[in-house]
């Protein structure tokens, strides 16, 4: 309910309208506007899980896109996110997480609505966006667990947006997911399923110079295992970020993110949590007006 509330406020603040386009004296041009979801990735900080620090390297690839239906003249609202890496160092927490694909597709509806086919066809109005949710290929190794490594091979969500935002800015996505995960260790492999047996929320919130960005995901929901074991699991992360410089128009944000794991996390299945700050840079992603 905060975020649909935050969401909500935000979409009635005014927009603001200025140029993305700076000017020197000698009258070259230079970018003052940013797009966080469009880039090459590169960020580097710390990660403190569980009272301990590790330092902490990202690299990804960022693309965003905007096509209009052949059919019904609505625009289609596109994130996608490419082999995003997090590598951790150090001496206790080693570990290495990568997705291979991630994505957001909505679908921005100006007057969604249901048909009933009754003798006397009735429209129902239908105040959401439409939008489908996918993780594919998201690898998890950590060195201090011992042997052994986690792999969700496919994910997928449909998702509804009561904010119904026309612009890629601001999103707010609830409904069930449906997942795959393989744990290998020394005791074996488990297979884990959520046949549409978890929730997903999926929201965030960027301003339109890209000076600020915030972003929150959680999931909560049942998995089964092949011998028919049944477990409950939730995840929550969050992050916010400031627009700090930009370098030759390749703009560095400073991040602030945390999570916290409930009966999912690394192949124990444990209990944790983590606070990380860094600084992640996205080159090419300006926005010039």
């Amino acid at each position: 309910m905060l975020a649909l509330a935050l969401a909500l406020l935000l979409s009635n603040a005014p927009a603001q309208e200025e140029s993305c386009t700076g000017w020197t004296e000698t009258r070259d041009a230079f970018a003052t506007c940013f797009d966080p979801g469009k880039g090459l990735l590169v960020g580097a900080g710390a990660l403190m899980r569980d009272g301990e620090v590790s330092p902490e390297l990202r690299t990804g690839i960022l693309v965003r896109t905007a096509r209009i239906s052949r059919s019904k003249g609505s625009p289609w609202i596109n994130a996608h996110r490419l082999l995003v890496t997090e590598a951790r160092g150090g001496t206790a927490r080693r570990g290495l997480t990568s997705t291979l694909y991630e994505g957001n597709l909505r679908r921005h509806l100006e007057e969604g609505f249901i048909l009933v086919p009754t003798a006397r066809p009735v429209r129902i109005p239908f105040p959401f966006d439409l939008s489908m949710a996918l993780r594919l290929g998201h690898y998890e190794r950590r060195v201090w667990e011992g042997p052994g490594w986690t792999l969700e091979t496919g994910r997928a969500a449909l998702l509804l947006d009561p904010v119904r935002s026309p612009t890629a800015r601001m999103w707010l996505g609830v409904g069930p997911a449906a997942s795959h995960t393989v744990r290998y260790s020394r005791e074996g492999t488990e297979h884990e399923l959520s046949p549409f047996t978890s929730l997903l929320l999926d929201a965030g919130y960027e301003t339109e110079d890209g000076a600020w960005v915030a972003r929150a995901t959680a999931l909560a929901g049942w998995t089964v295992e092949l011998d028919g074991t049944t477990r409950f699991r939730t995840r929550e992360e969050a992050s916010l970020e400031r627009l700090l410089l930009a370098v030759n128009d390749h703009p560095v944000w400073l991040r602030l993110s945390g999570e916290h794991v409930h009966a999912d996390a690394g192949i124990a299945r444990r209990d944790e949590w983590s606070v990380g700050l860094g600084l992640a840079l996205r080159a090419w992603s300006a926005r010039w007006l």
